[in-house]
């Protein structure tokens, strides 16, 4: 009851600041939030743009893990292309409506439906915005926790970090949290999104501007696109999911209607600027029969050797981030806070284990420029509660007690160079140290996952990786 309340509380305070309406600024830097485009006083019908962009990258890592194919020789790739149409309108009133495709190619093959396609429409929504009320969107599209936060990685460039080339050329330990996204994170999954307008603190524009938004998203899997699968891991379920703790992906647990609060205050003094946001997710977390899969004689994964895996039923998921950024002439700072608790770890009350913790993470960095130049600098720290296993329990029979945490210390260094008009060149230098339990790591390592694809699980690792590439946009 107490739960229902707190999110009824917090609807209704969203309800109510959502009334207000007045056209809000932006701080330099800030992460692209969405804005109402102003009235034209003629209307218009809708035109289509097309833009895009593809980039080229190389990189070489030297850590002391090289193994499961990677810190072979150079890595070499087409990172991912997209290509954007869009087609908007607006009538006399200053009605604006929009339509959304993003069309994206990952050469080597991804697929929605678990075919080799590589090529599919990650966005594809449709937009209504006005002054007075605010926008509206509805289809394939980020939410408030992807649109209103700024933090330390934002003001990374290079290769994306450590949500990009670097989780590909860099053997992570088991159960270290991959990337800055928070558990419940729905990235381009189908939902609803609302985002007011910006209202001016204390009616003044000078004493700031907050923005609020909120989305649902019926279902993370998929694109948001599945239903409720009650009968097991099904191929589908594994896009869009992050494992966490579990071994794969498509027996990991997903979420359904789920709901992301986000707000942005945003106050610019001339000399400097401020940007802070909060975010809170929460949604219902689901599992199918993690045995479905074998049943069926399905090629898939099976963890049905471990008893810790077999638990369905998983911790709702109830995750926040804060993020902090300040600029002041060719300077930005920013600073990042996520928590996510035990969001979709198994409830392992009954079973006599501990199901540990889905871990925290937090970031800072900053950010220079200097003509065509942007220097920044990074730290990332993420650290994870492992699950508690007796030495005796079953599914566990030969590796001791499993404990501890699983942490990631990441250091890292871009530089951009803005060429000419829509071409970049870009470099990365990432310095890492991880660790996990060893005992988790052979535990992890029994799954049927790891011992088809011969995966040999990491306890540490640490080392450096250099990344260099070009972007070309259109």
């Amino acid at each position: 009851m107490s739960k229902k309340i707190s999110f009824l509380a917090i609807s209704l305070l969203c309800t109510s600041l959502m009334a207000e309406a007045v056209k809000g600024t932006s701080a330099a830097g800030q992460a692209p939030a969405p804005t109402v485009a102003a009235p034209t006083g003629n209307a218009q019908a809708p035109t289509l743009q097309i833009n895009g962009f593809t980039a080229i990258v190389a990189g070489k890592a030297s850590q002391q893990d090289n193994t499961n194919g990677k810190g072979g020789g150079p890595h070499l790739a087409i990172g991912s292309s997209n290509i954007y149409f869009t087609a908007k309108g607006s009538s006399a009133s200053g009605f604006n409506y929009k339509y959304r495709g993003a069309l994206e190619s990952y050469p080597g093959g991804k697929s929605v439906s678990g075919g080799n396609g590589s090529i599919y429409f990650t966005q594809n929504y449709i937009e209504f915005s006005q002054d007075s009320w605010g926008i509206f969107q509805v289809g394939n599209l980020t939410g408030p926790e992807d649109t209103l936060v700024e933090s330390g990685f934002n003001l990374l460039q290079g290769a994306n970090t450590i949500d990009g080339t670097f989780t590909n050329i860099v053997n992570f330990a088991e159960g270290v949290i991959e990337g800055v996204q928070m558990v419940g994170q729905t990235s381009k999954a189908t939902k609803v999104a609302y985002y007011t307008p910006g209202i001016q603190v204390g009616g003044s524009p000078t004493a700031g501007v907050i923005t609020l938004g909120i989305a649902f998203t019926p279902n993370t899997t998929r694109f948001g696109m599945g239903g409720i699968d009650n009968s097991g891991a099904t191929p589908d379920n594994a896009y869009g999911n992050n494992p966490g703790l579990y071994p794969d992906k498509s027996i990991a647990a997903y979420g359904v209607n789920n709901i992301s609060l986000g707000a942005n205050y945003k106050v610019d003094f001339k000399t400097w600027n401020l940007a802070l946001a909060a975010v809170y997710i929460q949604e219902k977390a689901k599992r199918g029969n993690p045995r479905w899969v074998e049943n069926q004689n399905i090629n898939g994964v099976n963890d049905g050797t471990l008893e810790f895996f077999k638990i369905k039923k998983a911790h709702h998921t109830r995750s926040t981030q804060f993020t902090a950024a300040v600029g002041s002439g060719a300077w930005r700072f920013a600073t990042g806070l996520i928590l996510n608790n035990r969001a979709r770890l198994p409830k392992t009350s009954s079973y006599g284990y501990k199901a540990g913790d889905a871990g925290t993470a937090w970031n800072v960095a900053g950010q220079y420029t200097i003509g065509a130049y942007q220097f920044a600098l990074g730290y990332f720290n993420t650290s994870r509660k492992l699950p508690n296993i007796p030495g005796n329990a079953a599914g566990n029979p030969a590796y001791g007690a499993v404990s501890g945490r699983a942490t990631s210390d990441i250091v890292s260094a871009t530089i951009d160079f803005n060429a000419l008009q829509g071409l970049k060149f870009f470099g990365e230098v990432d310095v890492f140290k991880m660790r996990t339990n060893a005992n988790y790591a052979k535990f992890i390592g029994n799954t049927k996952n790891y011992t088809d694809k011969s995966i040999v699980p990491t306890v540490k690792n640490s080392g450096a990786a250099v990344i260099v590439g070009t972007k070309l946009s259109f």
